[in-house]
């Protein structure tokens, strides 16, 4: 095969406020024609920094090139001026991002974002198309990556699709100019599982239909397990393991490349921890809950009717609890949540925590210190222009904690989420992932709650960053007898992590019990195809995964497209 990306020894370093840092040392990979190589290794370790300097978008400074090569298709991208460089973005190189919500302009249409993509193209290599051309070439494109109504697409605002359209669109932008490389830099990570193993099938298709090769950038195993031919394992800046797919996978010789591997939470075979508990003390009683929103239209913005996005739900959750509430986006989970909060009131129905209605006990003070929140994303829910000390003081305040007896509350949270004292006097900025989702658990423990709802806490976390919350989440729940409701898409996570399982499906929960029946005998098709998509790293689980058929699957995917619309 012909090499179409080689890059030999490369060394790039930082410069800030009089310091310099290498962050990638010695470098070297390549990417055959036709051929998908994935980059993997966790949060920090120099794949973005590598990716951003194949395509030209590195900022120098403060960054800098202090040795080595990039080569595509025989010439040199470090030697190029700007204007060839940029001439080779979209037409030699692509690339699609990690959140398609982030990569679209959200007041301009779909049609106008991508025919801005071609008519750029169109200046820089001299050429003109008329706009009913450019429109077509669209249409076609659009085709190309299943998507079969290209004029509704192309007249919609990025709001209006959902998540798994958007990446296809953003997919498709990559493809409008012909590129023979298309970089994916975690493309399903902000998906549900289904959409996202829907949209690696397409990128599979699509590098065997248009010739591409693919480099893949993640630090889901998974996915890479099912995406690559060969892989490269990332560490601090380094290369430290190369090979075939089935070398790494079935023998890797690095340490670091057989951490990664123990740090990803089976889908099948033994359970990495197994929860207990001696009560069966009801401390969260949902009773025949139901939520509806009103919907509403045109200029004087009346009601045009009603959507349910919790219908009839009943579950009980026991002090002690892991319990996990499964499902995609729009599937009801978090306003679920929400109402269990009391941040919402439910249009029929009950919720009881530790027998008092949540309807008349919600805002109370003993109400905000019975129950907390962690959120998804920590670096949303914190506040950017607060210290950490004064983040965790906030709800000690709340409270009435004496303010000479603060300071000492919260070197003692510090250390209760296993982090220096000195933490306190940073900056969300300044912090990893793991370090600030470890501050929002000790803002929800700052007041002593007896229940947490985890909303997705290590989604947003690698692997390795995953397994040391987990691993804090269930030591803190044995020293302070803590009641978890756990909301999350990753049935493998779950699996490990949860003691029993509701699965939700348009506001309903379809399928309860405990976390060996759900996985070993699920009744529904809806949990049948979640725990098939889910990306495993052996043979050994795939052939234990559930079978669904095409229509099935189909179904499933529809669902998503709706709810997420």
């Amino acid at each position: 095969m012909t090499t179409l990306l080689d890059i030999n020894d490369l060394c790039i370093g930082f410069s800030a406020y009089g310091q310099h840092r290498r962050v990638l040392h010695n470098v070297s990979m390549y990417v055959d024609q036709g051929e998908r190589v994935s980059l993997i290794g966790q949060s920090g370790s120099g794949k973005t920094v590598t990716m951003r300097t194949i395509i030209g978008t590195l900022p120098m400074p403060p960054g800098r090139i202090e040795q080595g090569s990039i080569q595509y298709d025989g010439q040199s991208l470090l030697d190029l001026n700007p204007q060839a460089r940029n001439r080779l973005k979209g037409t030699g190189i692509s690339i699609v991002l990690q959140d398609p919500m982030l990569s679209f302009n959200p007041v301009l249409t779909i049609g106008r974002q991508m025919d801005d993509v071609v008519r750029y193209s169109d200046i820089r290599l001299g050429q003109s198309r008329s706009k009913a051309e450019r429109q077509l070439h669209l249409i076609e494109t659009l085709r190309k990556v299943r998507l079969e109504e290209g004029k509704r697409v192309l007249d919609s605002y990025p709001i209006m699709l959902s998540g798994g359209m958007r990446q296809r669109v953003l997919i498709a932008m990559a493809l409008l100019n012909k590129p023979r490389l298309l970089i994916a830099d975690e493309p399903g990570t902000a998906l549900d599982v289904t959409t996202q193993d829907d949209i690696l099938a397409l990128l599979n298709t699509l590098v065997a239909e248009e010739g591409l090769s693919l480099l893949l950038i993640t630090h889901n195993l998974g996915v890479v397990r099912k995406m690559a031919d060969r892989v490269y394992v990332m560490e601090r800046g380094r290369i430290v393991e190369e090979g075939s797919r089935d070398a790494i996978f079935d023998a890797p010789q690095h340490p670091y490349t057989r951490k990664l591997m123990d740090a990803v939470p089976p889908l099948y075979g033994e359970k990495v921890r197994t929860v207990t508990h001696d009560s069966t003390k009801p401390v969260v009683e949902i009773k025949g809950v139901t939520k509806d929103f009103e919907t509403r239209s045109g200029l004087l913005n009346r009601t045009t009717g009603r959507f349910r996005a919790v219908s009839n739900v009943a579950l009980t959750v026991d002090q002690g609890d892991i319990f996990g509430v499964a499902g995609e986006s729009g599937s009801g989970k978090t306003t679920l949540a929400k109402l269990i909060l009391g941040l919402m009131q439910p249009t029929r129905g009950q919720i009881m925590l530790e027998g008092r209605d949540v309807a008349t006990f919600a805002g109370t003070r003993d109400f905000r210190k019975m129950i907390q929140i962690v959120y998804q994303n920590p670096g949303s829910s914190l506040n950017p222009r607060r210290a950490v000390g004064d983040q965790l003081a906030v709800p000690l305040t709340f409270t009435g904690e004496d303010k000479h007896t603060i300071p000492g509350r919260v070197s003692g949270l510090l250390d209760l989420v296993e982090l220096p004292k000195s933490y306190a006097s940073m900056y969300p900025h300044e912090l990893s992932g793991g370090q600030k989702q470890r501050v929002a658990i000790a803002r929800a423990l700052s007041v002593n709650p007896r229940i947490l709802v985890l909303d997705e806490p290590t989604s947003a976390l690698d692997v390795l960053v995953q397994a040391t919350v987990v691993d804090l989440l269930h030591r803190l729940r044995r020293e302070f007898d803590l009641t978890y409701i756990f909301i999350s898409h990753d049935l493998s996570l779950m699996r490990n992590f949860c003691n029993r399982v509701a699965v939700m499906l348009r506001g309903e929960v379809v399928e309860a019990g405990p976390v060996t029946q759900i996985f070993d005998e699920p009744q529904h098709a809806y949990t049948r195809a979640l725990l098939s998509a889910i990306p495993v790293i052996s043979d050994e689980e795939d052939a234990q995964k559930p079978k669904v058929s095409k229509e099935e699957r189909a179904e499933v995917l529809a669902t998503n497209t709706a709810l997420e619309g």
